[in-house]
This record gives structure tokens, sequence and C-alpha cells, in this order.
């Protein structure tokens, strides 16, 4: 009943974890980056767009595409993170 029981542990999805982590790292990072970056595009759009009354929305579709970037790069730095960490412990383990 037992014998498989180190199977069932998390090392072996090691990259399910990684890759959920990564995700949840850059949905958790989008936010404050569209929020922040709300501060600077919005008067920036009604500046460059004066006289217009939707010039708000150039501001939100740019703070937009920019926590997306910032949700990319997050996920994409935590799971490479998380595979370099994964190859420095095989190789330690290889060693021993």
């Amino acid at each position: 009943m037992f014998e498989n029981i180190e199977s069932a542990t998390p090392e072996r999805y090691w990259l399910l974890w990684a890759s959920l982590r990564g995700i949840v790292l850059g949905v958790a990072c989008f936010f404050p980056a569209f929020f922040l970056s709300l501060l600077i595009a919005i008067p920036w759009s009604k500046h460059y767009w004066a006289g217009e009354g939707q010039a708000v929305l150039g501001g939100m579709a740019i703070s937009f595409y920019f926590g997306i970037a910032c949700a990319i790069a997050a996920a994409v730095y935590t799971l490479r993170r998380a595979i370099r960490s994964n190859r420095a412990q095989a190789a330690i383990r290889g060693s021993e």
C-alpha cells in the first residue's frame, strides 16, 4: 500500500508548481503595474489627444498592455528561477 509513497511528493511535480507560482505572481503583478501606469498614461493621453472626450481610453489601453507585459515578465522570471534552482539541486544530488 505504501510502496510508492515517494511518488506523491511535490518534488515530482516541481514544474507544475513552478508554473502555477509563475502564473499567480504574474496575475499579482498585473494589477499594480496597471494602476501605477495609469498615473502616467491618463495625463499623457489627455495632453496628446487634447479635446477628445475619450482620450482616457487611450491611456487605459496603454496601461493594460503595460500590465500584461509586466505580468509576462514576472511569470517568465519566476519560471526561469525555478528551473535554474532545480538544475542546481539535481547537480548536487548527482554528485553525491
